[in-house]
This record gives C-alpha cells, structure tokens and sequence, in this order.
C-alpha cells in the first residue's frame, strides 16, 4: 500500500486497474487503508482446465462459465498473498465488516457494472470478520494456504543445515549438486533492462502453469522489481539466462514473489528446489525474521520447512439472486489439491 507501489501499478496495470482507498474518522483519527483492484474474470483465460484435478472440459458447468465474463472488484491484493486486505488499527470486527460493506457498496453498486466483489485474504478461517461477511452473503472462495517460514531460529544457512533431519539434509546436498555448473547472481537494474525480453519470456513459461491466474504482468513491471525489489538470475557457463527468482522485502518478511525457469532445467538441475533454498538463504543472511513463499507446490515447499497459513476470501455476486447458486459453480472453477506436509526438521 505504499504511495510509490500503487502510483506505479495505477499507471501500469498488470491485467488489473488499481486504486487506493483512504477512509478517514474525523473526530477520532481512526483511518481505513485499501487497495481495490478490477479486472474481467474469464474462465477460458484465467483457469486451466487441470484446475484441482477434478474438473472435465466437458463439464456442463465449466462450459456454461465459459461463455462470458464478468467484471469483478477485488479489495485486497492480487499481486500478493496473505494478511495484507486492509491496513487499520483499533477497529472492531464489527466496525471493520460494515466499512468493507459500505466500500462494496459505493463502489460497487448495482450501476458500476460490477458482477462481483472479492475480499481477498481478510483474515483466517473462523475469524469474526468472515462470519459476518457470511451473514451478509458473501461466500468464502476455495483457495490454498500461503506457506511461511520461520526464520527465528536461524542466524545463519549453516543452522539451518544443522536443524535438518539427516534426510533431508541429504536431499539438500543432492539438490546443490545438482545445480552444477549454473551461477546464480543478483541483477543490477541496468541488467533487468538488457534481459528483459528473456526474463518475461521465462515469466510466461512458468506462469501456464498456474491453476488460476488472473494477473498478467507486462514487461514493465520486472523493471519495477529491479529497482524496488531484489531480482536473481541463473545462468548457464555459456551465459544463457534459464531462470530468475524475485523478492520483496517487506518489513520483517521477506516475500518470494514472481519467477520464471526453462522447464529442462527444473528436472535436469534441480532448479526449482534449488530457487527455494535460495531465496531461504538470501533471508536468512539478511536477517529477516520470516519468509513468505506464497501459494502454490505446497508440497514441496513444506519440505524446505515452510507452514501453512490458511486465509479466507470471500465472494459475493450481483445480482444477489444468484448467490445461492454460487457453491455449485465454484468447484468447476477450482478445487484445491490434496497434498501432504512435510516435516524436514529433527525433533519436530
């Protein structure tokens, strides 16, 4: 919600619009910080037909979806994931819901054109906001947990290595080796700008593969994240560019962000497990105390270390008649995949 992230993204939408939302409370000073983003939601576009692993193409519903689109509002944040719906101190859930509602409401009202408003990551499963929301007739929206790590208990890589069960510090090593001859090095912002073209290359290579996507990064924004985040490449002894990684610093948190990888190099070296003990160092030394890995390979995220944290979204449709036959309809959309967590270390 930085001044100087959303004056970038309202003047280079990212398949979205952006604005921020301030409401202010005169006589006691409270104040309600929001980010409210738009996009079209097209089921053919934005959702593979692999989604959840359940969903025929055939499936009736999956087809009635994919005949149109709808211009959807969300308050939150696309570009990130987690507690990050809303900035404010000192207001009740009850207090809090009726602002979001109200928001909704203007912004949203039945002559704005939207056909849906989203409240992304408002909070955990249970929390009183999301009750109250339900009570309105929103519906929470399925969805995979964001995986962190706590980096607390590590001054260095080396006690990280230390804290491994001898299996997985065996997998660790097998995966560095792996790596081979591959260098990885920070870019300059200089850099982003001459690898450009490769690096949203391999940005579109690895998006595809994502269940549901609706944010579609143009090239500007990996300039962006040269200069506002901290961008690593991996390059072959030949200086072929096969993968990057990006992250945000954010206060306590480290957040891994976007990344790209040739899909050769993700089973040949190793390159993705390789990308998440990285960024894992890459935290550790700057002394962050927690890292964000985001949604997505949960599985294998978890054997790095990595926690769920699972936060609700919330759904409501216009006209409101419909709502009732939302849950129907969202399985064909997305199911979230059965996965295992794994505990990589001793005593745990």
């Amino acid at each position: 919600m930085e001044a100087e992230t959303l004056a970038f993204l309202s003047g280079h939408p990212q398949g979205f619009s952006t604005e921020g939302v301030c409401l202010r409370h005169p006589a006691s000073g409270q104040r309600l910080l929001l980010t409210a983003q738009t996009f079209r939601f097209r089921v053919r576009q934005h959702v593979r037909h692999a989604a959840g692993g359940r969903v025929s193409r055939w499936d009736l519903r999956r087809r009635l979806l994919g005949l149109g689109s709808a211009r959807v509002l969300c308050l939150g944040q696309l570009l990130t994931s987690g507690d990050y719906a809303y900035a404010a101190k000192g207001l009740s859930p009850e207090l809090l819901t009726r602002l979001l509602l109200a928001t909704a409401d203007v912004l949203a009202g039945p002559t704005c054109g939207y056909r849906a408003v989203v409240i992304k990551d408002l909070g955990p499963p249970g929390a009183p906001e999301g009750l109250l929301l339900q009570d309105s007739g929103f519906l929470s929206l399925p969805a995979d947990p964001v995986m962190h790590l706590d980096l607390t208990p590590f001054a260095t890589p080396e006690d990280y290595l230390d804290r491994l069960s001898s299996k997985y510090r065996v997998r660790y090593r097998r995966a560095r080796g792996k790596l081979g001859e591959l260098v990885r090095r920070r870019l300059s912002p200089e850099e982003v700008g001459h690898y450009l073209p490769r690096l949203y290359a391999l940005y579109l290579e690895t998006s595809r593969g994502a269940d549901v996507n609706v944010v579609h990064l143009q090239p500007d924004y990996f300039g962006w994240l040269g200069r506002s985040g901290q961008l690593h490449a991996y390059f072959t002894p030949d200086a072929e560019l096969v993968g990057f990684t990006s992250g945000l610093p954010n206060g306590p948190v480290y957040q891994a962000h976007f990344l790209g990888l040739e899909e050769a190099y993700k089973y040949s070296h190793h390159l993705y497990h390789n990308m998440l003990y990285d960024l894992l160092e890459d935290a550790i030394r700057s002394g962050y105390d927690r890292l964000d890995y985001g949604r997505t390979a949960l599985e294998i995220k978890s054997s790095v270390g990595a926690e769920p944290r699972y936060y609700d979204s919330w759904l409501r449709i216009h006209p409101q008649w419909l709502n009732p036959f939302v849950p129907a309809f969202l399985s064909a959309v997305f199911t979230p995949p059965a996965w295992e967590a794994r505990n990589p270390f001793k005593g745990r």
